[in-house]
């Protein structure tokens, strides 16, 4: 159709050259006008060659689709590793399909992407999807080829053998395909139909040339593939991605977005190839760099990334948490708090134990709390009442940095008293007519009461006649005064100890002398 077209431009445009030419007969000699008609004949005999050679070349196109059976011929039997021109041809047919080879990269190489993109191809086509070639997927290849065939042409006019004019048509072929150069030689020179918008890979333009022909000028950018960060440290990374033509490499990169006015650093290799791998060092730690890559292949096309970004690792931390302000607190009988803080956001652990020194190993009792904080507070339960108790503290920041306090101490609080006090040896001593004393003893301290009356039994306290002695002693003695001769005294002891608790002893008694 393209010939077609040029044919019409160029009748069209004799048509617009030649028009105005033609002088009127009044202006034109004889001899003009004969030169006239002969130019007209040599541009009509010009145009009808250029009509044969444009009939030649659709009967070249109508067999194309004769040619599927000879491309198929290029498909074996592939698998990961391998490599070849059958490889691109597997390539560009499951190019057609970004769900399926979202890479679209047509190397020639038989890689991970591909076998991942062939066994998404054979599940879709109910293939049991091994990643590998054999026969079932190349019968569902060839009917790919079937529903899109691959086309050639011939520029050659049987004429110049040595000057053929090596173009990039668009026809048949759908976007995202190409063929295997080795068409070329399997046809004698006669070239294949490549799609249009698309690189011809690497390899492939030079064996399509014949040496001494021409190509069609590249305009088009590299594509930017696969662009991450990696290996980053503190003060360097790596700079990696892919393009689908070899292309030099530049990374621009700075501290903040970039945009016009930003300053920016610049790395850069003039060396051609499509696995790109950059270093940046000199980087700060702990900073998040910004950056974008630009790749531009021989013929100067520039193709230019997204903005992206990374950070930087932090400068490894060896210093350990300071600890300062241990406390014991919130002190009872069987439990107690302790307290403290770190100048880092750090773990917080008890070490604990009766006996000194106290040790952080393992069977010493302990409590823990894996949380980062600075301010710590670990509470020790399940202790004994009045008992002291040893303890270190320990604290490890988020790198794993850990500082032991020095040995602390607490006692907890004695048990709650709820025990009366136990009365015994009570008698009366040194009765007289108008006295008498009265003792008796306690198992722990406590004070001392006599309840006395002459009526028995001394049912009413309050009713009775008391002497008492707030001493806490263990061995009681209470003097009676006052006391009738010859007269029969009824008595009762008291004493309670200092929580409360309280006991009295059984009725007892004397008589007073005469």
């Amino acid at each position: 159709m393209s010939h077609l077209k040029k044919l019409f431009l160029a009748v069209l445009m004799a048509g617009f050259v030649l028009g105005p030419a033609i002088p009127s007969q009044a202006e034109t000699s004889t001899a003009s006008m004969q030169a006239l008609i002969a130019t007209l004949q040599a541009q009509i005999a010009d145009l009808q060659s250029k009509l044969v050679a444009l009939k030649q070349a659709q009967n070249v196109a109508s067999t194309a689709s004769g040619q599927v059976a000879e491309t198929a011929k290029l498909l074996r039997g592939l698998r990961e590793g391998m490599s070849g021109d059958d490889v691109k041809t597997i390539q560009a047919i499951l190019a057609k399909y970004p769900d399926i080879y979202p890479e679209g990269l047509i190397t020639g190489f038989y890689g991970k992407a591909t076998a991942r993109a062939v066994k998404k191809f054979q599940e879709r086509e109910g293939v049991e999807g091994v990643g590998y070639i054999g026969p079932k997927t190349l019968a569902k290849l060839h009917k790919e080829l079937e529903k899109d065939p691959i086309g050639h042409e011939d520029d050659d006019n049987k004429k110049d053998k040595g000057n053929r004019i090596i173009k990039r048509p668009c026809a048949i072929v759908p976007p995202g395909h190409l063929i295997a150069p080795g068409w070329l030689r399997k046809h004698d020179g006669v070239r294949p139909i490549v799609p249009p918008c698309q690189k011809l890979p690497p390899g492939i333009e030079s064996i399509l040339k014949d040496g001494k022909g021409t190509t069609t000028p590249d305009t088009m950018a590299p594509v930017i593939s696969g662009l991450t960060a990696g290996s980053i440290t503190t003060t360097s990374a790596h700079i990696k991605w892919m393009t689908n033509e070899k292309t030099d490499s530049k990374v621009i990169f700075a501290t903040s977005m970039i945009g016009s006015t930003t300053a920016t650093s610049v790395v850069s290799s003039a060396d051609l190839t499509m696995d790109h791998d950059m270093t940046l060092t000199g980087l700060s730690s702990n900073t998040t760099y910004y950056y974008y890559v630009q790749s531009a292949d021989k013929a100067g096309n520039l193709a230019k990334s997204s903005q992206m970004s990374f950070q930087t690792s932090s400068v490894a931390d060896v210093t350990p948490p300071v600890i300062s302000s241990i406390t014991a607190t919130v002190i009872a009988t069987t439990s107690a708090h302790i307290t403290w803080a770190t100048n880092e956001s750090a773990t917080g652990k008890v070490w604990y134990s009766a006996t000194s020194p106290v040790t952080a190993a393992s069977g010493t009792p302990s409590v823990s709390d894996g949380a980062l904080l600075t301010s710590h507070d670990m509470a020790l339960t399940g202790l004994a009442a009045s008992t002291t108790y040893y303890y270190i503290v320990e604290s490890s920041d988020a790198s794993g940095n850990k500082t032991l306090s020095g040995q602390q101490s607490f006692t907890t609080l004695s048990a709650a008293d709820v025990t009366a006090p136990v009365i015994s040896a009570v008698t009366s001593a040194s009765v007289t007519g108008s006295s008498a004393h009265v003792t008796w003893t306690t198992d722990e301290l406590s004070d001392s009461t006599v309840w006395y009356s002459t009526s028995t039994p001394i049912v009413n306290t309050s009713s009775a006649s008391v002497v008492s002695s707030a001493n806490m002693v263990l061995s009681h003695d209470l003097a009676l005064s006052g006391l009738a001769t010859s007269t029969q005294y009824y008595y009762i002891t008291g004493s309670k100890d200092a929580a409360g608790n309280s006991a009295t002893s059984a009725q007892y008694s004397f008589t007073t002398t005469p």
